[in-house]
């Protein structure tokens, strides 16, 4: 029941090359990994993407160990994934092997979007990322999108993640000290015994978000009109470089790969 060693979405706050990235410069080469990683349909370029990944944790400075903690919640879709994968093979085909093969590739590419995808939040600071979200998105609000919007609401999302991970292991324990037994029974027992911690847990959601909405309007908040960065973002020459030695070679081994 320890929902509190769920770090999906908590920030690292460490000195590294890929911490000091500009966020427009991580969130465009998270954009082209995941299109690279998403193209992978057989075993050789998968590999090639997860060393990829290996290289990119290593210069972060993040533990492998924080990582599969943040994709512990999709492994068991992971797993899922590969069940169906082999059995579906498995039924038209005669050849274990290529099922077993075709169904390790699906749930490792799973896993491996999963994995790209948490490791910025863990190298970048919510603030800093919406601020990267606004400013790539800043080009199409002339025609009308709502980008400082978007982006004030995923920096928020991502700042509760690990607020309400706190919150729900609270309310858990709360339960078991009560004598709740929300891990005995069959499935059915188990899902109704989750009531009385579902209930509890969105009359907090909803308390946090009226806080929220009472401290934005106390502060003056009305929307990203005329309002002004304290921490103003600065493109610089190690963000160019970044981007082309990702996006080169992620162009040259598609195209060799295919």
């Amino acid at each position: 029941m320890a929902f509190a060693s769920i770090s999906m979405g908590q920030y690292v706050p460490i000195q590294s090359c890929v911490h000091s990235l500009d966020p427009r410069a991580k969130l465009l080469l998270l954009v082209v990994l995941l299109a690279a990683a998403f193209g992978a349909t057989e075993a050789l370029p998968l590999l090639v993407w997860w060393l990829v990944l290996c290289g990119a944790v290593r210069l972060s400075r993040i533990t492998f160990g924080m990582l599969l903690k943040s994709c512990r919640p999709v492994l068991f879709l992971a797993l899922f994934t590969f069940i169906i994968n082999a059995s579906s093979i498995l039924w038209s085909e005669s050849s274990a092997g290529g099922a077993f093969l075709a169904g390790g590739v699906a749930a490792s590419r799973l896993v491996l979007l999963v994995a790209f995808a948490v490791l910025l939040p863990l190298t970048t600071a919510p603030l800093e990322m919406a601020d990267g979200l606004e400013s790539l998105l800043s080009p199409f609000a002339r025609f009308g999108f709502p980008a400082h919007e978007c982006a004030m609401m995923m920096g928020i999302a991502l700042r509760f993640i690990p607020l309400l991970s706190d919150e729900t292991d609270r309310v858990v324990k709360a339960q078991l000290s009560r004598g709740a037994k929300l891990d005995q029974g069959n499935f059915i027992r188990r899902m109704v015994s989750f009531f009385p911690i579902l209930i509890p847990l969105f009359v907090i959601i909803f308390r946090r978000a009226d806080e929220l909405a009472l401290a934005m309007e106390a502060r003056g908040y009305r929307g990203g009109a005329g309002r002004t960065k304290r921490r103003p973002l600065l493109w610089k020459k190690n963000d160019t470089r970044a981007l082309v030695f990702v996006i080169l070679p992620v162009v040259v081994i598609s195209a060799i790969l295919r």
